[in-house]
């Protein structure tokens, strides 16, 4: 019975050490953090550009704004213990009339951080480009990121110009100013002359009146030489 006794007690001296090894080398294996998974950026956020998109210039975010780059900030929503973090952020924007390029934060710039308890993607890109698409590599389960706000180049307007409505009336139409009439001149009328003036009528009767005065003296002399003589 002794015998039987001291096998019992080598058996579970021998079952233990077995089991502390065992969770030694449970311990001592590291825990395996879930693979990376790529998403897709939230649709309704793109396409878009920079000046057209929430406004916030983040002095811890990429800063700004700047005279001719824009900044794009990315976040990752939801519970960052199932979220986890952006690996990386891939966008493609397209260059007005110079096709598309892509850029990868943080290899091509920018960097990736923990802001306001979510991980943050942010980089800064030449002004007027358009985000058309985006994806990111995390180390969680999240289903989509988003653009959460850019801030526009100083350079450019934040707000899309008011368009001005078509008249609904035509404009009246401008008539070139009339000049008065040009005052007419009286013109002097010239009656037909019907009688004598007293200047034509005068002159005749001077000289008459001269022809008889002379003919008056003339008798007087003829007749004084008469009666002288008789």
């Amino acid at each position: 019975m002794r015998a039987a006794l001291v096998k019992l007690v080598a058996t579970g001296v021998a079952a233990g050490a077995f089991l502390a090894g065992a969770a030694s080398a449970a311990q001592a294996q590291p825990i395996q953090p879930p693979a990376p998974s790529t998403i897709d950026i939230n649709p309704g956020n793109v396409p878009t550009t920079a000046a057209a998109f929430t406004q916030n210039c983040d002095p811890n975010l990429g800063g700004g704004p700047f005279p001719d780059q824009d900044v794009w900030v990315f976040n990752l929503p939801g519970n960052p213990e199932t979220s986890g973090q952006f690996v990386t952020v891939t966008g493609t924007w397209s260059i007005p009339n110079d096709g598309t390029v892509t850029r990868t934060i943080p290899t091509d710039g920018g960097a990736i951080v923990n802001n306001m308890g979510t991980s943050k993607a942010w980089i800064r890109l030449p002004a007027g480009w358009t985000l058309t698409d985006a994806t990111a590599v995390i180390t969680g389960t999240a289903e989509f990121f988003v653009l959460t706000h850019t801030c526009a180049a100083s350079g450019q307007p934040t707000t899309p110009p008011p368009t001005t409505p078509p008249p609904t009336t035509p404009p009246p139409t401008t008539q070139p100013p009339t000049s008065a009439p040009p005052t007419a001149t009286p013109t002097k009328s010239h009656l037909p002359i019907t009688g004598t003036s007293a200047s034509d009528g005068l002159i005749p009767m001077a000289i008459l009146g001269i022809g008889a005065v002379a003919l008056g003296a003339t008798l007087i002399a003829v007749r004084r030489r008469r009666d002288a003589e008789s």
